[in-house]
């Protein structure tokens, strides 16, 4: 197909609030890619950039699922070629030339996944930033070891380890879920009631009510040995919870968010409070807030993140493959990209439960 010269984005404007733009269609660096959007999906960042974050502007989206249309000439990836359908997530919302909220958007070769035929659109779109916060935080951060998937998932049995993922019905949580059950690890977990189901058909073996002040009490009775976890929401005192909730021995916590203070000195000494942020794994250093991530840290997780990526020679392509994968419950928006910010609203009054809002770009 003939590349367009022109396309339509959505930035950042005054007033905290978002408008689309016709704009250039993005020229490619060496190892860039070029990819035709076929769906995204709003994360919490999303909203975040825009009313908290980003100055004017700048191109918004971070997840996507697309059709490479065109390849920089020094690609590193050489398992991508044009037609391959790839997601992932770039980091919207911080300069005006990179952001999945549009008609083509730019990324590097080697930090997105090939999709299978098996898997549709919208679920595809639901990896991004979901899937690599959950295989971050899990691998990375907390050193779980990977498994050798080529025969299949991990069986789980009675002396599986323990992992609690506090806030399983989130984005991140439900991928968590889902990967930590793969990898065999005995699943804990906190949610609506409501949610219960949905967690328990993505792997969770234990489920609690996250309203219930009891509920730390009773995982740490019933789980002494329980030494690691991730808290999907960190705030509002649910890293205190999370602390609450280790075994005899304390252990590690990987946070979204800024550790919190009480929760660090909670259990001093016992519990390591460790922050993740997907954006990192990019591989392109940024300032976020007063933290600065230089190009030595974002390297790093960048090549830890290759193993899970790198088009169809990574585990996300070999596990959605497999079957084994069903990424996040998805709620499909009409309107496309003119919509988008009634989503971004929607998602920021926490009106989404257990659910990803995804909106379709354009067809194959």
């Amino acid at each position: 197909m003939t590349l367009p010269t022109k396309i339509k984005a959505l930035f950042t404007v005054e007033g905290h609030t978002t408008e689309l733009q016709e704009v250039p269609l993005p020229t490619l660096d060496k190892d860039e890619i070029l990819v035709r959007t076929l769906a995204v999906t709003i994360n919490p960042t999303d909203w975040k950039h825009v009313s908290l974050i980003s100055g004017l502007g700048n191109r918004v989206g971070c997840d996507f699922v697309g059709i490479v249309e065109q390849l920089g000439p020094e690609v590193k990836n050489a398992s991508l070629k044009k037609g391959d359908r790839v997601a992932g997530f770039v980091h919207g919302g911080l300069t005006p030339d990179r952001g999945s909220f549009a008609e083509y958007l730019k990324t590097e070769s080697e930090i997105v996944a090939t999709i299978p035929d098996n898997v549709d659109d919208l679920t595809a779109a639901s990896l991004g930033i979901g899937g690599e916060t959950a295989v971050q935080a899990l691998f990375h951060r907390l050193a779980l070891p990977v498994p050798d998937f080529s025969n299949g998932p991990v069986p789980v049995t009675d002396a599986s380890p323990e992992i609690l993922i506090w806030s399983g019905s989130t984005t991140v949580g439900q991928w968590a879920i889902q990967i930590a059950h793969l990898a065999g690890y005995r699943v804990i977990t906190t949610a609506s009631p409501k949610n219960h189901p949905l967690l328990r058909d993505l792997g969770a073996d234990d489920l609690y009510d996250y309203r219930d002040d009891t509920t730390p009490h009773k995982i740490a009775a019933k789980y002494p040995n329980l030494r690691k976890a991730l808290d999907c929401i960190s705030e509002h005192g649910t890293q205190q919870l999370c602390v609450k909730s280790l075994g005899t021995h304390g252990g590690d916590l990987v946070v979204l968010l800024k550790p919190d203070k009480e929760a660090i000195e909670l259990r001093k000494g016992e519990v390591n409070i460790i922050h993740t942020l997907a954006y990192t794994a990019l591989g392109r250093p940024f300032n976020y807030g007063r933290a600065v991530y230089d190009e030595q840290r974002v390297t790093a997780d960048k090549e830890l993140m290759k193993e899970w990526l790198n088009g169809d020679q990574g585990l996300f392509y070999q596990l959605f493959q497999k079957g084994l994968l069903r990424g996040n419950r998805i709620k499909e928006m009409s309107g496309g990209l003119d919509t988008i910010p009634e989503g971004l609203k929607y998602v920021q009054e926490g009106k989404a439960s257990a659910e990803k809002l995804t909106y379709r770009i354009s067809s194959q």
